[in-house]
C-alpha cells in the first residue's frame, strides 16, 4: 500500500471504496488520471445492504462479468400484505432465453465492492485502505484532505496529508466530505435494517428458494420489508422511507418496528426464531432524493456520487445502480475537463425519473392498502417494476395511470354490475 504524505500530488482523490467510488476511481484511472482512492476500513468490509441489482447494470461494470459477483438470479417475486394475501408472478414472460431474462441479481456487498476496487487498482488507481477522511482545504492548485491513517494493529492513528487537484465524495451517508464544502445541509434520510440468516437450499421448499425474491407492503406504515436470497443466507430486512421525522435516525420508534417487522417476516415464511437468535441486526441509513440540489463545489474542486449525493430513489429505496452510474459520469466530467457539468450530468440522467418517483411515493406510502389491491398484486406489475429499477421506462405518467387504476378498481366495488367490465385485472 501507498502511504499518503504531505508531498503526494494526484489529479483525483476519491473519497469512500463503495460502487460509487470505485466506478468514478476505475473510470477516471482508465482516462489516465492519476487516483488515490480512500477507503477508511480494510477491504473486503461489511456493507449492509440488499445488494439487488437489475441486469442493465452490466453495461456500466464493463469486464467485470456477472460470475464473478452474483449469488443468485431472482426470477420471481412474491407480494404480500401483512404475510397474508401473498401474490407470486415471473419476473420474465414464459419460455424466455436466460439469456435474455431481467431477473435481478443478488450480489454480497463486500465481494462486490471488493471486485471493483481491484478493477479500480488494475486500472491504475492506488488504493488507500484504513485511511480516513477528516477535512479538506483549498489550495491555488486544488484542495488538500487531511486523513487520519488506521493502523491496523490497533495502533495510535496517524495524520496525513494528501493534495490533488479534485475530489470525489463517494462517502456514503455520512456526508463528511459533502459538508466540508457546504454542500447537502440538510437531506432527507431513511433507515433500514437487515438479517443475515444462514441459510441452506432444499429444492422442496416451496416459499424459500434461490430464485424467489420476498417483499411486504404491509406490515411497516411508510415502508416495506423483505426477504432477498443470497448464495448461503437470506437477507432479511425492512425499510421506513417517508416518515415523520426528516431524519429517521432520530425516531426512537423506528429501531423496534424494523426489527418486529423482521422477526415477523421471518417467522410467516417458517424460519425458526432460533436461527435468528444471536444474530446481530444491521441497521443503516438511506440518503433519499429530495430533490434537485448542487451536486459539486462552486469551484467544481469536490463532486458528490452515490448515497452521498442522496441518490436513492424515493419510492424503490434502491441506489446500488444509481450509485455506479453517478460515480462514472463524476470521472466523465473530469476527464472532459469540466467538472462544473458533474450536477446537469446527474440531473439529465436521473432528476426527471427521480421527481416521478417521488410524486408515486406519495400515493405508494400515502395509500398502500389501495396501491397493493390496485396494483402491486396484478399480474403485470412485477414485470413493470423491475423495468422501472432498470431505467428501461421512465417513473412519469405512472401516478396518473395508478391514480385511475384504484379508482376503477373502487368504483368497481361500488357498482360491481355496472364496471365489472372495466375494473382492472
Amino acid at each position: 500500500m501507498v502511504t499518503a504524505g504531505a508531498g503526494v500530488d494526484v489529479d483525483l482523490a476519491v473519497v469512500g471504496a463503495g460502487p460509487a467510488g470505485a466506478m468514478a476511481a476505475a473510470t477516471a484511472a482508465r482516462g489516465g488520471l492519476r487516483v488515490v482512492l480512500l477507503e477508511k476500513r480494510r477491504l473486503p468490509r461489511h456493507k449492509p445492504c440488499g445488494g439487488g441489482l437489475p441486469v442493465p447494470v452490466q453495461v456500466e461494470l464493463l469486464d467485470l462479468v456477472p460470475e464473478a459477483v452474483v449469488d443468485t438470479q431472482v426470477r420471481c417475486m412474491r407480494h404480500s400484505w401483512g404475510f397474508a394475501e401473498a401474490v407470486e408472478a415471473a419476473i420474465d414472460p414464459p419460455g424466455t432465453a436466460a439469456e435474455r431474462s431481467r431477473g435481478l441479481w443478488m450480489v454480497q456487498r463486500p465481494r462486490f465492492d471488493q471486485a471493483l476496487v481491484q478493477r479500480a487498482a488494475a486500472a491504475g488507481a492506488r488504493v488507500l485502505e484504513g485511511h480516513s477522511f477528516t477535512a479538506l482545504e483549498s489550495t491555488a492548485a486544488g484542495v488538500e484532505l487531511r486523513l487520519l491513517q488506521r493502523d491496523s494493529g490497533g495502533g495510535a492513528a496517524i495524520e496525513r496529508r494528501l493534495r490533488a487537484r479534485h475530489v470525489i465524495g463517494a462517502d456514503g451517508a455520512s456526508g463528511a466530505v459533502a459538508a466540508s464544502v457546504g454542500l447537502r445541509s440538510s437531506p432527507r434520510v431513511a433507515l433500514a435494517m437487515e438479517l443475515e440468516v444462514p441459510h441452506r437450499w432444499h429444492p422442496g421448499d416451496p416459499l424459500l428458494r434461490a430464485d424467489l425474491l420476498h417483499l411486504d407492503y404491509g406490515v411497516l406504515r411508510r415502508g416495506y420489508a423483505w426477504v432477498f436470497p443470497k448464495a448461503d443466507h437470506l437477507n432479511i430486512g425492512a425499510g421506513e422511507f417517508h416518515g415523520r421525522f426528516r431524519d429517521a435516525r432520530r425516531d426512537p420508534g423506528a429501531r423496534p418496528r424494523l426489527r418486529a417487522a423482521i422477526d415477523g417476516y421471518a417467522a410467516a415464511l417458517g424460519v425458526d426464531p432460533g436461527r435468528l437468535a444471536g444474530l446481530r441486526a444491521h441497521a443503516h441509513p438511506l440518503p433519499f432524493w429530495d430533490g434537485p440540489e448542487p451536486l459539486h463545489s462552486p469551484d467544481g474542486r469536490v463532486l458528490l456520487v452515490g448515497d452521498a449525493a442522496g441518490l436513492i430513489n424515493p419510492l424503490f429505496g434502491d441506489g446500488l445502480f444509481h450509485a455506479i452510474r453517478s460515480g462514472r459520469l463524476a470521472a466523465e466530467a473530469l476527464l472532459a475537463g469540466d467538472p462544473l457539468s458533474h450536477t446537469a450530468r446527474v440531473h439529465e440522467l436521473l432528476a426527471s425519473d427521480f421527481e416521478a418517483a417521488r410524486r408515486l411515493a406519495r400515493l405508494f406510502y400515502g395509500l398502500p392498502g389501495l396501491t397493493y389491491r390496485y396494483g402491486i398484486s396484478q399480474p403485470r406489475s412485477t414485470a413493470l417494476a423491475v423495468r422501472l429499477l432498470g431505467g428501461e421506462i421512465p417513473f412519469q405518467g405512472l401516478g396518473r395511470r395508478a391514480l385511475r387504476r384504484i379508482a376503477l378498481g373502487l368504483l368497481g366495488q361500488v357498482q360491481p354490475n355496472s364496471w365489472q367490465k372495466k375494473a382492472p385485472r
